[in-house]
């Protein structure tokens, strides 16, 4: 039930930050960028706030770097990559985070609501992704 619950949240939290990011002047790139930057760094504070071990932080940080850049170059060149980047978070959640080392200080429903929110965000970039390379719909 936890489960379930967990990806609904993530759902209407996402159609919430996708209603908002459609309302800035630029469709939301720069909301998208920041959101793949912040997600990744989440899952770092869990690993600090649960004083995880310095493999488990060394890790993180790594995936802060890693959709970080993804992010940067979605940002400076392809929305497809920023799309990508949120649809391939979802495999940082469920692989470290379900019942790999992340699970040790990632709460349980998490995971589960990140990954909802990652499809759905993810979705709503390539949709728009026409638009944030700035070509006009045809």
């Amino acid at each position: 039930m936890i489960t379930l619950i967990a990806l609904v949240v993530g759902i209407v939290l996402a159609s919430a930050y996708i209603l908002w990011t459609r309302s800035q002047p630029d469709d939301g790139r720069r909301l998208y960028t920041i959101g793949l930057v912040v997600t990744p760094l989440i899952y770092f504070v869990f690993a600090l706030v649960g004083r995880a071990s310095a493999r488990s932080l060394a890790l993180e940080a790594a995936g802060v770097l890693l959709y970080g850049a993804a992010a940067w170059i979605g940002f400076r060149r392809s929305a497809t990559v920023l799309a990508l980047g949120w649809a391939l978070h979802v495999v940082w959640d469920v692989a470290l985070h379900l019942q790999g080392a992340g699970a040790v200080y990632t709460p349980d429903w998490y995971p589960w609501g990140c990954a909802s929110f990652d499809l759905m965000v993810g979705g709503a970039v390539l949709a728009a992704g026409v638009k944030l390379d700035g070509h006009v719909r045809g």
